[in-house]
């Protein structure tokens, strides 16, 4: 009877510390948790502020070279005087390839489809360039050249790198709404 009374008296004691100790315990692993929810928000808040302008730079970055690579800027930028077909050829060949090594990284910060279209639109672009040149006169000029693709651009009724830069408008439409 004697220890009955013993353990009665023990968990008087321990029962109440017990019971004070698991509703602190459970108190205060919710607000951790509270917390660190808050916690999380806050950085992903703050990731999105800055991540979303070098979102919208990319963007910025790929209808620029969509623009740089339209052939009629090629045609403006790298035809002179006294230049033939093949050299004129070759320099908007280059100046394409260089301005696409130069976005590479912007791959990073847009959708898969968008690069996907950069990169259709750029090979695109070399290809009417190509034929273009191949149905010449080895004699050509970079006249003839750039005639034959403006000429094809316009059988064409419009030019790979509008659609492209179109689409473009639109995906970062979708950031604002």
């Amino acid at each position: 009877m004697e220890a009955t009374q013993t353990l009665l008296e023990i968990l008087k004691f321990t029962l109440p510390s017990v019971i004070v100790f698991l509703t602190a315990y459970f108190v205060i692993k919710n607000q951790s948790e509270e917390n660190l929810n808050k916690i999380r928000i806050e950085i992903q808040r703050q990731n999105q502020q800055t991540v979303t302008p070098i979102k919208l730079q990319a963007y910025e970055r790929l209808v620029l070279f969509l623009e740089r690579i339209s052939p009629q800027q090629l045609i403006a930028t790298h035809s002179h005087p006294d230049q033939t077909a093949g050299s004129l050829k070759f320099q908007m060949i280059g100046a394409i390839q260089q301005e696409y090594n130069y976005n590479l990284s912007q791959q990073i910060y847009v959708s898969a489809q968008s690069w996907n279209l950069v990169k259709v639109v750029k090979e695109q672009v070399i290809a009417l360039i190509n034929e273009a040149y191949n149905g010449l006169e080895p004699n050509a000029t970079q006249t003839d050249l750039s005639k034959a693709v403006i000429e094809s651009m316009i059988a064409a009724g419009q030019q790979p790198t509008e659609k492209a830069i179109n689409f473009l408008k639109a995906e970062v439409g979708l950031f604002f709404g």
